[in-house]
């Protein structure tokens, strides 16, 4: 019993800082977009969502994308609640690390050259090399520069290098030590009609797959496109944008900045956004639920797909925890919705007066914990 209560403390600390965090964000978003005033609303996501009655998300997605819909999911229930039964904690931590993407023997992953697991140097079978043998196989892809990602944490491409074979040497000294994870790759060489959209990054599409009951189903789709000099495809950092694809793999004909600002043709290049035909796109989204079939732990993925010059789809990520969802609700509509109901009347969860949303349930227990 004391153990189920400090479990329950740390959830609510944990939930109320991500509430936190997140109805902050959509504050300050809200300053400069001009919200849509929906007569009822309060009292209609109070009557939707048990007595939560922060509406600010759905007025901010309907002012964007102009599609007021009840059926937005709020970022903190998305969270704390929904996110948080489809992928219990406990059941995500053997798939958080990319080091180990290669022992699911997926065939559309890039090629590892070597890896760093707790500081130490891997080849890309597993086997234990040292610095000597990790440069010389480096050497022997004869790439002009390599990729190099963190394995634990790569959100909106923290991390993420590019070096030549001399700035490898180098990281490989500074990262041979305790606690430093990290996996070199080749790079993607995207298809030539996503260069086309942005030429100095791989183009992401980013496609969300959820199972319910027996069935892995893609339910949104967007593409992130990347702008300026940046090397990599994010809306934050790079000021790129986010663009949803329809079933045909058209792009849509508006997008959003990372300040969910409507845009419609990309910041540095004028396309208009609605020309564009993601090739392959149809063969992407059945990888996804493809992949997502062999991985019955979980019942929520976010993949970040690229299209590689042969038009075959290349898995660079797929995200468990922290996905995010007001671009896809923004460029796609309610896409949550039909699922909505399912997933949080499994079992009681809660609305904490100043916290916000906190689920009733521990991570894999049989049994609710809470007051």
């Amino acid at each position: 019993m004391l153990a189920t209560r400090v479990r329950w403390m740390e959830r609510t600390l944990g939930s109320a800082i991500i509430a936190r965090r997140c109805r902050g964000r959509i504050k300050r978003i809200s300053k400069h977009l001009p919200t849509v005033e929906l007569p009822n609303l309060k009292s209609a996501v109070r009557d939707r969502f048990s007595g939560y009655s922060f509406d600010l998300w759905h007025k901010v997605y309907a002012a964007v994308n102009g599609q007021p819909s009840i059926d937005y999911l709020p970022e903190d229930i998305f969270y704390n609640v929904f996110d948080n039964r489809l992928n219990p904690r406990l059941r995500k931590e053997v798939y958080k690390d990319k080091n180990h993407y290669d022992r699911l023997n997926w065939p559309c992953l890039p090629p590892t050259i070597f890896r760093i697991i707790n500081g130490r140097l891997f080849d890309s079978t597993y086997r234990m090399i040292d610095k000597r043998t990790a440069l010389a196989v480096a050497r022997t892809a004869e790439l002009p520069e390599v990729v190099v990602k963190p394995t634990r944490d790569t959100s909106d491409g923290a991390g993420v290098k590019f070096l030549d074979q001399k700035g490898l040497a180098d990281f490989v000294e500074a990262n041979a030590k305790s606690h430093s994870d990290w996996i070199v790759q080749h790079p993607v060489i995207q298809h030539e009609a996503m260069a086309e959209l942005h030429p100095h990054s791989v183009c992401t599409i980013r496609i969300v797959t959820l199972r319910l009951d027996a069935e892995v189903s893609s339910i949104s789709s967007i593409i992130r496109i990347g702008a300026g000099k940046s090397r990599v495809a994010n809306v934050s950092a790079s000021n790129g944008i986010a663009v949803g694809i329809q079933q045909d793999g058209r792009l849509k004909d508006f997008g959003c900045n990372h300040k969910l600002q409507r845009v419609t043709r990309h910041p540095d290049r004028s396309f208009a956004l609605d020309q564009v035909v993601i090739p392959s796109f149809g063969v992407v989204q059945k990888t996804c639920v493809e992949l997502h079939e062999t991985i019955p732990e979980l019942d929520l993925i976010s993949w970040d797909m690229a299209v590689d010059h042969h038009g075959n789809p290349v898995v660079l990520e797929f995200n468990i925890r922290r996905q995010d969802i007001n671009y896809n609700q923004v460029c796609n509509g309610p896409v949550l919705g039909p699922y909505i109901d399912s997933v949080l009347a499994r079992h009681k969860w809660h609305v904490i007066p100043g916290i916000g949303a906190i689920d009733g349930m521990t991570d894999i227990a049989p049994g609710p914990i809470g007051p």
